[in-house]
Formats: C-alpha cells, structure tokens, sequence
C-alpha cells in the first residue's frame, strides 16, 4: 500500500472516531437532568452527631468508700477534688472490700455513691451495685485514648459482659531490681535493658555462691507468679470453672522456668528479703519496692546507691514487652442518685494533671499516651534519684486474658509451689495434683451457691 493511500484511510480513521466521540458527548449532555430549584435539591449534609452533654455545676454531696481512712483519702485525693471541683461535697466512707461491709453499712442507710473496688468487683456484683458506665462515656464524649489499653482492657475482663465497669485511676506495674555491689563482687556484667529469662538464669548461676563466708544468691522472686503476669492466662475458665493447668501449656512454660530458676544449688530460699540485706543479686518485684526497706529517706538513699532497676526478663517469643500491670477502678453504684456528679468526680482522677501529681509522689499513671507524665515517676521521692526509672515504662504491657475468672481463686498455686520447690516431683504430676485439689475445691464451691 503507498503512503498516500495509508495517508488517507488514517485520515478518515480519525475523522470517524472523533465523530463518535462528538455523538457520545451530545447523548451525555441530553441525559442530564434540569437543575432543580434550590429548595428541592437534597444538600450533603454531614452526618448529624448528637451534642455532648456537659456536666452541672449544681452543689452536690457524693459518699467515696475506699479502706484509706479519712486522712490518707484526704492527702492522696479529697483535697486535691475540693479544689478542682469545689461544687462536690465529699464524705468519706471506710469499707474493708467485704461484701458483709458493704452490707452493714447499706443497713445503716449508708449508700455509697463511689466505691474503690480494691478487692475486684465481686462484692459489687453479688450486691448487684456494678453500673456499667460505656454509655456515659458516649453520652459526655470521654476520649480514653490516653489511657493504657492494657488497663482498660484488664477491667474489661473482670465484667462478665466485659463491659467498663470503672475508671482505672493508677496501676501497679513490676520491675527487676538489681544490686551493682554484687555484680561487681563476681566479676558479671549488669543486666540489660532486654534479657530473656535464661539469660537472667545464667547470671544467677555466676552469683549464686560464698563469698567471705556469705552466702550470695543470684536471683528471687517477690512472687512466684510474677512471671504469669506475662502469658495472658487464667487458672481456670471463666464460664465454667474447669481448671487448666494441665491443658494451657503455658503452665508447663511457667513452671520449667521456676524449675531452671530453683535446681540452681544454694537458689532455694523461703526468706525472700535477701535483697534487702544485700545477699541477692537480682530481684523481681513492685514498683514500689525500694520504698520498703533502708530506714528513713536519707539512711535508704545511702544503702541503695548501688541498686538499679531493668525491665523484667522475657519468655521466647514475647522479647520487648512488659507483665500484665495491676490496677484498681473507681466504680459508681448502680444504686446511686448522682451518677453524673460521681462520673465528673471520677473523672478528674485521670486527668492528666492529678495523675502526674500521683506519678510524682511513686504511683505509676494509667495515662501512657502522654508519656510525660510517667516519667515524671517517684519525682518527690528521694529514694529514686538516679535510678532507671523508665525500666517500668520502658515496653508495652502484655495484654490480660479476654476475660479474667473469678474461680481462679481456688487454685493455691503460690503455697503450692513452696512445696514443689522442695521436692522432687515432676512438673506434669505437680500441675495435674493442683487440677485436683482445684476441681475439688471449685466443685464444693458450685454445690454451696447452688451452681
């Protein structure tokens, strides 16, 4: 064909197409429709919220339980409300966490309108005083975002319904102390900022031994179920109470662990203040544990300049995060005739005002969105000059089980383990004895409360 020819048979080629696309332009144009008058166009509205509501300021009186006393009560948190909230009276009352405490005092027409519920809130619900309070953080536009999930997630879990029953206003988290003394006695590096446990086992072998006629242990722990605290499990299932000791194989993990910890020669000890008599190189425990020991502020500053404190070791698999914290929950009763003044109160106990003024004074904030805040920790306390603080904080906390079980409390397991330590009995048989004992104790309970 000659370029001619191929010329003209593209030229009509386009002229075609753009004939097309002129006809298909046309029939769009004649589809669209007349524009309507203003008032029968439907405008895009954004989607309607419904307003906030904002707490009253009308004088009010609340009844706050807690097992504090008036003083403490007043020192940690009353005061620092009449400030903050001068329209809300305050009367405290003393209750003991006792279902049979509560009782006396409802007898007595004393109805409390907060509770601290220090003990869990299985005296609440027996009472049938839990209030769940989703609704009202919807209805006032409460952002908990700054609060740990973690936390919140551990209230979650103790409503059967998981349902927010209560505002965590501070946490207990868990932290290895170490002593630099005896480290430096035996020529062994200090403990990092990421150890596993066999790691820390391996150290405590090197220290675990007589030194000038003292015996030296390498490591303790201020619980034997501190380490649970980072397998997320329940002892037993929550809905119906079967034991699980022997079907979770975290509990065969957790109990190899304490096996490696204790065969160590010279480990075994009942006496668990070794640390504090500098006998102990490493110990796992509290936030709040060099508080307990030294003398006075001045005397405990000079005995513990050697001591220091590092996240706490970590399973395989489970690098870089910190155990299940402990917390406690201010909750409303249901039974109450000012929620919304109890809801503002509670509230202002996580501000994050209040809750660096707890941090300051060594209780750790359940607000870890503002990081801030926690590092601010044992500020006024002289006793934490220097020392690593952020060991506490330093890596996200485990999440607790979806839902914690209140049968859990039948298993011995912390007396129990004395006595495994001291014997020779196999993991397996230990853990299937405690089923045992467990499901033995769990089912007298079921029968009493007609289950």
């Amino acid at each position: 064909m000659g370029k001619k020819q191929s010329w003209v048979y593209g030229m009509i080629g386009l002229l075609l197409l753009l004939t097309i696309s002129a006809c298909a332009g046309e029939t769009k144009q004649e589809a669209v429709p007349e524009p309507k008058p203003q008032t029968e166009v439907e405008q895009a509205k954004p989607e309607e919220q419904t307003p906030v509501k904002t707490f009253p300021e009308d004088p009010v009186e609340l009844l706050v339980a807690t097992p504090w006393g008036e003083d403490y009560f007043n020192s940690r948190i009353g005061n620092y409300m009449k400030e903050k909230l001068p329209h809300i009276k305050v009367t405290h009352v003393d209750w003991n966490g006792t279902v049979e405490n509560m009782q006396e005092l409802n007898a007595s027409q004393i109805v409390p309108d907060i509770v601290l519920a220090f003990t869990g809130q299985e005296p609440l619900q027996e009472l049938e005083m839990v209030y769940p309070l989703d609704g009202m953080v919807k209805e006032y536009g409460v952002d908990l975002s700054q609060v740990d999930p973690a936390i919140l997630a551990q209230v979650r879990s103790r409503d059967r319904e998981g349902r927010l029953v209560g505002i965590p206003q501070e946490m207990g988290v868990i932290g290895l102390h170490y002593n630099k003394e005896i480290f430096d006695l035996f020529g062994v590096e200090y403990p990092s900022d990421h150890m596993t446990w066999d790691e820390a086992i391996e150290m405590a072998k090197k220290m675990t031994a007589e030194r000038n006629g003292v015996h030296y242990r390498g490591l303790e722990l201020g619980s034997y179920t501190f380490p649970l605290k980072q397998l997320s499990v329940t002892l037993t299932d929550p809905d119906t109470g079967e034991v699980l000791l022997s079907k979770n194989p975290e509990f065969t993990q957790y109990m190899e662990l304490l096996k490696k910890i204790y065969s160590i020669p010279g480990m075994y000890d009942e006496n668990i203040s070794g640390f504090s008599d500098k006998t102990v190189a490493m110990h796992v425990d509290w936030h709040g544990y060099l508080t307990w020991f030294g003398g006075n502020d001045e005397e405990a500053k000079e005995f513990q300049q050697d001591m220091d404190i590092v996240p706490v070791p970590t399973f395989p698999g489970r690098e870089n995060t910190a155990p299940t914290p402990n917390t406690q929950i201010f909750a409303i009763n249901a039974f109450s005739k000012h929620k919304e003044a109890a809801f503002q109160w509670i509230l202002e106990s996580i501000s994050p005002e209040y809750q660096a003024t707890l941090a300051r004074a060594g209780t750790p904030s359940v607000i870890t969105g503002d990081k801030t805040i926690n590092e601010q920790f044992a500020q006024d306390n002289m006793r934490y000059e220097g020392k690593n603080i952020n060991a506490f904080f330093q890596y996200p906390f485990t999440p607790p089980p979806a839902k914690s079980s209140s049968w859990d409390s039948y298993v011995k397991l912390d007396d129990a383990i004395k006595e495994f330590l001291q014997s020779d009995m196999d993991i397996q048989k230990f853990l299937r004895t405690q089923t045992e004992k467990a499901e033995k104790a769990i089912q007298e309970a079921k029968s009493s409360k007609g289950k």
